[in-house]
């Protein structure tokens, strides 16, 4: 296995479970393994005795196991994001339960080569506090949809 094939591996599990958050998810003993299988890579040698494929085998096995382990504890990987739509002809965007879910969507969208604008939740919540009247329409009517947005221009 080459470095370049591990960082695949490496970017499969974070885009699919979150920028570091496998370690977080596992025991403190699997986390230590793992960050200490993880130091090997800041080496200028492999460890006497293996050679640096055999590290870059143990390191992908050491997702696997990470994967493995968070899940038998009860944990998922991450949702999709919540939403993506069409700003303009060719402008993504997409709507992300929290910065975590963020940070792999962004992961996902880098790898995948797409160009999309990420919001989080609670940077929606921001924008629309600063619309107030747009949330006065929304409870005031319930059901109402926006269809579009003019500009008003006082003269």
């Amino acid at each position: 296995m080459t470095l370049s094939e591990l960082d695949a591996v490496a970017w499969r599990y974070e885009r699919l479970w979150g920028i570091g958050r496998l370690p977080r998810l596992v025991s403190a003993e699997t986390a230590a393994r793992w960050e200490a299988a993880l130091a090997m890579l800041d080496a200028p040698v492999p460890p006497p005795g293996r050679t640096w494929d055999e590290v870059y085998q143990s390191i992908a096995r050491g997702w696997e196991a990470l994967a493995r382990e968070a899940t038998a504890r009860g944990h998922a990987p991450l949702p999709p994001p919540v939403a993506e739509a069409e700003l303009e002809p060719g402008k993504i965007f997409a709507i992300a339960l929290d910065d975590e879910h963020r940070h792999a969507l962004e992961a996902r969208n880098k790898t995948d080569g797409r160009c999309v604008s990420v919001y989080t939740l609670a940077e929606i919540a921001t924008l629309l506090r600063s619309m107030p009247l747009v949330d006065r329409i929304k409870t005031t009517f319930p059901g109402a949809t926006i269809e579009s947005v003019t500009e008003c221009r006082r003269d």
